[in-house]
């Protein structure tokens, strides 16, 4: 049985996975990061999780295909390094060679963690059988990627698609990029997380208390929805900005790219329709063909396994 296999390198895990080419995933395990001990070591532990599947499977190298690589950053296409990664602190790091030096006759390819996602998607989940469509994770921060004529889109120098530092507000809050009002700075999980904190803080009153038992460290991104459920007016009108930007955000998007379905994961989807729904209701206002051509907007079906499941068919979506 011949099999490719997916890496997916990030803060807190690295993960390794056996991937089938119909993309399903046949087995993973990880191990903690600890990012801080250099390229050398993190590629070491990718190199022994990818030995131990195939033991436990009982599978040889020779069965191997390919190996993909995903991790967060801007990965150098010509060379397969990745140029920077403010999360886990590399820099120029040839991850490609580093790889090689385990598995010399492997075709290894590295690429973006989102954009291993939206290939996933595209391949085997809420994307499949389409050939435009848009993957974004909304997480801690907001991350995405561009499926056109069923290829993955990175632009030139492979440093496009970059979707959460699209500006939606020019005089918002501050963005670890260095500009204001990026799209992950109204939008992440992280900046839900801020307003509601501000806002509880701001008003005493409010059922916010009540969900986070008043313990401020205790706000999740879900905090603000679960007490306007409750009937609280604070957490309806957090809500209800976090809508707007989203749909605002999203609405740009498909008026630039028209895809025909935008996918969205992370753990403020776990609302399901209870947030697609309105996000809906504002961008069939707002798109510009809306009166012809809308694109659906979806939930994940690939869920956590679809950075690994994309890095895991990288090979066949570079070949294209």
């Amino acid at each position: 049985m011949k099999v490719n296999i997916g890496v997916e390198i990030g803060a807190k895990f690295i993960q390794a996975g056996i991937v089938d080419k119909y993309g399903r995933l046949l087995a993973r395990t990880k191990v903690q990061s600890k990012c801080e001990r250099g390229l050398s070591e993190i590629v070491e532990d990718a190199a022994n999780l990818i030995r131990q599947l195939l033991s436990d499977k009982d599978l040889e190298l020779r069965s191997v295909k390919s190996i993909g690589v995903a991790c967060p950053g801007v990965p150098d296409e010509e060379n397969s390094k990745i140029l920077k990664t403010y999360i886990l602190g590399l820099y120029n790091a040839p991850i490609k060679d580093e790889l090689k030096r385990h598995f010399a006759n492997i075709p290894i390819y590295v690429e973006n963690d989102a954009h291993c996602a939206a290939i996933a998607e595209s391949a085997a989940g809420a994307a499949e059988d389409l050939d435009y469509s848009i993957t974004i994770n909304i997480g801690t921060g907001i991350s995405g990627g561009v499926i056109i004529d069923n290829r993955l889109y990175t632009g030139l120098n492979n440093a496009g698609a970059v979707l959460g530092h699209m500006v939606i507000d020019k005089n918002g809050r501050k963005c670890s990029c260095g500009r204001n009002g990026c799209f992950e700075t109204l939008c992440s999980a992280r900046a839900l997380i801020e307003d509601t904190r501000t806002a509880a803080e701001k008003n005493p009153e409010s059922l916010i208390w009540k969900v986070c038992e008043n313990d401020l460290g205790k706000i999740t991104e879900l905090t603000a929805y679960e007490a306007m459920t409750l009937g609280d007016e604070t957490g309806k009108e957090i809500f209800r900005c976090y809508v707007d930007n989203l749909a605002v955000a999203l609405t740009n998007l498909a008026n630039i790219l028209m895809p025909e379905v935008i996918i969205l994961c992370g753990g403020i989807t776990g609302l399901g329709e209870e947030l697609l729904k309105p996000v809906r209701e504002k961008m069939h206002g707002w798109v510009y063909s809306r009166e012809t051509t809308l694109p659906a907007l979806k939930l994940s079906e690939m869920g956590s396994a679809s950075v690994l499941v994309g890095a895991g068919m990288l090979a066949a979506y570079k070949k294209k």
